[in-house]
């Protein structure tokens, strides 16, 4: 019976590290308690205490020390606020050019002396059939 709770602990630690969780939110830091409520137990129910987790706490602990190395090799979250800011301002610039374009246009529509050949010969083909 208790093999096969060991068991449950460590598949969800798997899933935690695989990023997969069924009952935590994916990205949650691996902790005792994180693997305990993705086990489906109580917070705080891996206690160094009970012998029975002897093998599961040193897992843990090498997943927990695995996933902050990951974690501090990824780029600071500075220059991803940077990026993003600055990918919106490009956005907003183009918005503003394709809107400028839009309107000038319409000012050349509006000021132009040609007129367009397929609108001539509809109104001649609409004229004809009249």
């Amino acid at each position: 019976m208790i093999s096969d709770i060991i068991k449950q602990y460590e598949a969800a630690l798997q899933r935690l590290i695989d990023n997969v969780p069924i009952k935590v939110s994916p990205g949650t830091k691996i902790t005792n308690d994180s693997v305990a409520l993705e086990a489906g137990r109580n917070k705080g129910s891996i206690k160094k205490t009970r012998s029975c987790f002897d093998q599961l706490i040193p897992k843990i602990k090498a997943a927990r020390a695995k996933q902050q190395q990951e974690d501090s090799a990824k780029p600071n979250r500075g220059a991803q606020k940077l990026f993003k800011d600055l990918y919106h301002e490009s956005l907003a610039r183009e918005l503003m050019l394709i809107s400028q374009i839009d309107e000038l246009e319409k000012d050349l529509s509006a000021l132009s002396n040609v007129t367009n050949i397929a609108t001539k010969k509809e109104k001649n083909r609409n004229a004809a059939e009249k």
